[in-house]
């Protein structure tokens, strides 16, 4: 059940099973108790999960990181690789020596780091700004570092522009209480060029997102000089 949670969060899993347990205030807990007591869609979600497995698996570097193994990237395509890495955000325990091990050699391998396959469901830079986990190591801010270092887009709009993002990850931080809101990344986006005055579709800016959430220290980083 966490590992299913961790790849695709409440929403997606909701989406591909439509279950009570998914849809509404969804937690791991209420998740295991409801599928313990409801034999069609605990077969569900464990059919689920040997569909995952088999994608996992048929992903040489992701096998090997299963299997405690470092992989090697060599002939991998640029796919999988991509497919690899956002894996490895999504799974792997944030850490500096699970940085220098695992995710810096495979992005070594990355040809294109602006890549989008249409497997995943946000580009890379985005998937590592959503899985930062501040506080633990340097894993975090190294990722999202060496991705903007190696070319990424960091007003990219594919998906959302990551200035946005990244403040839209620091304000549900703080507004769950689950940690103090930084401002790492919107240090790192900003001295690599980030334009505070992107707006998404919505017209939203990261200054509105930081004023939405109170996120003093954001809103003097972005706000125009008097």
């Amino acid at each position: 059940m966490r590992h299913l949670h961790a790849e695709y969060g409440w929403e997606e899993l909701a989406r591909r099973i439509p279950v009570r347990c998914f849809q509404r205030d969804p937690s791991v807990v209420s998740s295991l108790k409801f599928l313990r007591k409801t034999p069609w869609a605990r077969e569900q979600v464990e059919t689920e999960y040997v569909r995952l497995a088999r994608r996992e698996d048929a992903n040489p570097v992701i096998d090997a990181l299963k299997r405690g193994q470092v992989p090697d990237p060599t002939g991998v395509s640029q796919t999988r690789l991509h497919g690899a890495l956002a894996w490895m955000l999504r799974h792997v325990p944030q850490n500096a020596v699970n940085l220098n091990t695992y995710v810096l050699p495979t992005l070594a391998a990355v040809q294109d780091v602006n890549f989008w396959p249409a497997e995943e469901t946000m580009p890379l830079l985005n998937r590592a700004i959503e899985q930062s986990h501040p506080g633990e190591g340097d894993y975090e801010p190294g990722v999202v570092a060496e991705l903007l270092r190696r070319g990424a887009d960091a007003d990219d709009g594919r998906y959302w522009p990551p200035l946005l993002h990244a403040v839209d990850v620091e304000g549900r931080a703080y507004r769950s209480r689950s940690r103090a809101p930084r401002t790492d990344l919107l240090d790192l986006l900003l001295a690599h060029g980030a334009d505070p005055g992107v707006t998404d579709p919505q017209g939203h800016t990261a200054l509105s997102i930081a004023q939405a959430y109170d996120l003093r220290a954001a809103m003097n980083k972005l706000s125009p000089p008097a």
